[in-house]
């Protein structure tokens, strides 16, 4: 199932970004082609539940495939481990597969735009290099082509014109300077809301954060911001052999909770 998206669907409020996953019952996403686990989605394209069902605690997720959970099963995910710890709590993740940090700052706007408040925001950055892009023929691409160095079947990354092209742009300092601006927009967008919003990364994007640490620090909140020390590293335990399965969400679930239980009120 690919994930063509004409500007009218990108260039607006609407929480529907990728509207062929829109009430979708499905077995098979991205690189997860076992058929072993279902992808129920909402009414908006989404691994969630609804988001008109709320309770006494609402919690939103945001992220890439790491949150969405590719490959386990939806009760397992670390974003679903981390509401069940939450009595009478509801989860919206709104997730979505290789996506970058404008994409998150975007859809988080979006979520508050429709009138949609959570009690509790957990984001977890995907890659700084990660790129939203709009072809000359109005189609959504997400862009990155680095990727293809280490893997030439990525799902989402390819060798097309625009892949390229982002080789010849791309440095440290200039993916540092998407993350500064997607990491404030949230920023701001929390004081304004009054929402309590934490942070994380991982994987390999972990060691690159902990390369341009000294850069980073100027300008993030360290008392919001978890650093999976211990839980960052990709086991490759999901179905499709290249996510990170159960074991990885249940450690990095629970010491996100740790650090959440710390810094909460609830």
């Amino acid at each position: 199932m690919g994930c063509t998206m004409r500007p009218a669907d990108f260039l607006s409020d609407n929480l529907i970004t990728f509207p062929q996953y829109v009430n979708q019952n499905i077995d098979k996403m991205a690189t997860d082609k076992s058929g072993n686990i279902n992808y129920k989605m909402n009414e908006h394209g989404f691994r969630s539940t609804s988001i008109t069902e709320s309770s006494n605690f609402n919690i939103l997720t945001l992220g890439c495939s790491w949150t969405i959970g590719l490959g386990v099963e939806q009760e397992k995910i670390w974003p679903t481990l981390i509401q069940d710890k939450f009595e009478d709590s509801t989860l919206w993740n709104y997730s979505m597969y290789g996506t970058s940090t404008e994409y998150i700052a975007k859809q988080y706007y979006k979520v508050l735009s429709n009138g949609y408040k959570p009690d509790l925001v957990l984001l977890l950055w995907p890659g700084f290099s990660r790129r939203d892009y709009l072809r000359d023929d109005g189609e959504y691409r997400r862009i990155g082509g680095w990727r293809r160095s280490y893997d030439p079947n990525d799902t989402i990354f390819r060798d097309d014109k625009e892949d390229l092209a982002f080789l010849t742009l791309q440095n440290d300092y200039q993916d540092l300077h998407i993350f500064w601006n997607s990491y404030k927009f949230v920023e701001q967008m929390n004081k304004n809301f009054n929402i309590p919003t934490f942070h994380s990364v991982a994987g390999y994007y972990y060691e690159i954060f902990q390369t341009h640490m000294n850069k980073i620090v100027n300008f993030i909140d360290m008392e919001t911001f978890f650093l999976p020390k211990d839980c960052y590293q990709n086991d490759m335990g999901a179905q499709d052999g290249k996510h990170p399965g159960q074991d990885w969400h249940t450690l990095f679930g629970n010491r996100f909770h740790d650090f959440l239980n710390r810094r909460l009120d609830v």
